[in-house]
């Protein structure tokens, strides 16, 4: 059983789908998710939706960590998420061990398309790493943000090149702000 819930963000309305074993998306405003299938929550906290249902609590708890995190996130108190996600694993095709990958790149720094496919294994996979952040359920949650062209621009983002840029330059803005302003 799925359970989703919209919450208000920096970057406009983002809504967030989770299950019993954790968040499995976050989708922009720009998109259309299908939730037919999906229980939605009035806010977080709706235990009205609960009806005693082991699955769909963690579901709604899993919904009330993301929404406070992501708060957190955007207030510039939290560099990482710790959820629980309902993601594919092991990591076994490129494109999972890539968006496994996007976790390990540090707040505030950037990679580039080259860097993510080496982080997989495989180095000449540049296109296929592009792919892998295109195909992110979990934006933000897991930054594919953080990955740029090897020119320097940002490339391409789910939630559009402002929202990229917006998020690029809020960790860099809470970097120097709370390193005195060395990068």
């Amino acid at each position: 059983m799925r359970t989703w819930l919209t919450v208000d963000s920096p970057v406009g309305p983002l809504t967030l789908v989770a299950s019993a074993q954790g968040l499995s998306h976050v989708y922009f405003s720009s998109e259309e998710p299908v939730l037919n299938t999906a229980t939605k929550a009035t806010h977080a906290t709706d235990s009205a939706l609960a009806h005693n249902d082991q699955c769909e609590d963690t579901a709604l708890t899993v919904l009330n960590d993301a929404s406070r995190q992501l708060a957190e996130y955007f207030a510039g108190n939290r560099k990482s998420f710790e959820l629980l996600l309902d993601v594919p694993t092991p990591p076994l095709t490129f494109r999972s061990r890539a968006q496994h990958a996007l976790r390990s790149i540090p707040y505030g720094t950037r990679w580039t398309y080259a860097q993510l496919a080496q982080a997989t294994g495989s180095e000449g996979a540049v296109r296929a790493a592009g792919s892998a952040c295109a195909t992110n359920p979990l934006p933000i949650v897991v930054p594919c943000h953080r990955v740029v062209r090897a020119d320097g621009h940002i490339g391409a983002y789910r939630g559009g090149p402002d929202i990229k840029r917006f998020l690029l330059e809020l960790e860099e803005r809470f970097i120097r702000e709370h390193t005195g302003g060395n990068l």
